[in-house]
């Protein structure tokens, strides 16, 4: 996406983020349903064994629903590449009459995995309670040697919230998660390993994490980026919001495709308020906006979420100073001005129009 696309996604993203679930960094995609829940609202799902014929399947162990009547179809034929790995055991599913799908390969030993699968419920809050139990039967999976199994671990992982997340500390090994972030096959996965890393590991971990952060320059290298200083902010706690400050709000790296990843990171900590203090949070999005940088404002959705109105003068300031800034970031400080209860914002707003400014 261009630059103005993603920022007017990172401006609306921290305007739900308090409100969200699935922790920003590591599932930005979150309102993709997961393949269990794929599977929860299939009428039937089935292990089954290719025949040898090819062409169609049989039933090695019925998960859910009515057992099929002979051989199964498949609706869309799978591809060679799907075939590789575990060529003759398939996990299929059917939803209504949309026909047979095929998941992916997995192992007809996996049935009673597949059943406590199915049998999870949902969480019905954030808490940390509610996700324990679950996050403890998914985090044994990941980069589990069948595919799909890992696959499901990282995906439900993937969409728990940052607390409970931390949770899940003493089930986690800092060596096999920094040897993970090194495989180049892994790059989609990597947020979430940064974000677990930063649970377990010590300063070699944050050495680590810093070296990494050095190369990532690209647009979609941004998750990454973010999840490896919130890491960070994790394992050194103000130290480690004093070095994000130092290296990315300000200095050569203040760059406008830079900035958004490292707020990002801020604002899943200062939502959280564990590892440090909302106000530190706060602290570091003031020294960011006393900063020459275009995008002032993208720290406004925040502020407002967390009832700072204490902001409304430099943002003020900023839209009567004249200086660029980004559509998205003059959105955010408009919008931040029109949410806030004070009087002082306003009478800002009133005259930010008569002046011809808004």
């Amino acid at each position: 996406m261009n630059l103005l696309r993603y920022l007017l996604f990172f401006v609306l993203l921290l305007a739900e983020l308090h409100a969200a679930w699935a922790c920003a960094i590591c599932a930005p995609g979150a309102e993709q349903p997961t393949l269990r829940q794929q599977l929860r609202a299939a009428d039937v799902v089935v292990l089954a064994r290719l025949a040898p014929a090819g062409g169609t399947y049989s039933v090695a162990h019925l998960i859910k629903g009515d057992l099929p009547k002979g051989p199964i179809r498949l609706a869309v034929a799978p591809s060679d590449a799907q075939f590789r790995s575990s060529p003759d055991e398939a996990l299929l599913y059917r939803l209504g009459d949309a026909g047979w799908q095929r998941a992916g390969a997995l192992s007809a030993a996996r049935a009673d995995w597949l059943r406590q699968l199915m049998a999870l419920p949902d969480p019905v809050d954030p808490s940390p309670a509610q996700w324990l139990a679950r996050l403890g039967f998914f985090v044994a999976g990941l980069e589990d040697p069948q595919a799909l199994l890992a696959e499901v671990a990282y995906a439900e992982m993937a969409s728990a919230p940052y607390a409970s997340l931390r949770a899940m500390a003493s089930r986690l090994d800092a060596s096999r998660l920094m040897l993970w972030l090194d495989r180049p096959e892994l790059k989609l996965r990597r947020p979430l390993y940064a974000l677990l890393l930063g649970f377990v590991g010590q300063s070699a971990a944050a050495s680590f994490l810093q070296q990494r952060m050095a190369g990532l320059r690209d647009s979609a290298d941004m998750p990454s980026l973010s999840a490896m200083l919130a890491a960070l902010i994790e394992i050194q706690g103000a130290d480690g919001v004093q070095w994000l400050e130092r290296h990315y709000l300000s200095g050569p790296l203040n760059r406008d495709e830079l900035v958004p990843a490292s707020l990002l990171a801020l604002s899943v900590h200062g939502s959280d308020g564990q590892r440090v203090s909302q106000a530190r949070v706060v602290q570091a999005y003031r020294y960011f906006v006393d900063q020459p940088t275009a995008l002032a404002g993208l720290v406004a959705s925040d502020l407002g979420n967390w009832s700072r109105w204490e902001f409304a003068p430099a943002f003020v300031q900023w839209l009567r100073s004249g200086r660029p800034q980004s559509f998205a970031s003059r959105y955010a400080m408009v919008f931040y001005l029109m949410r806030s209860p004070r009087a002082d914002a306003r009478l800002a707003l009133e005259s930010l129009r008569a002046e011809g400014l808004l």
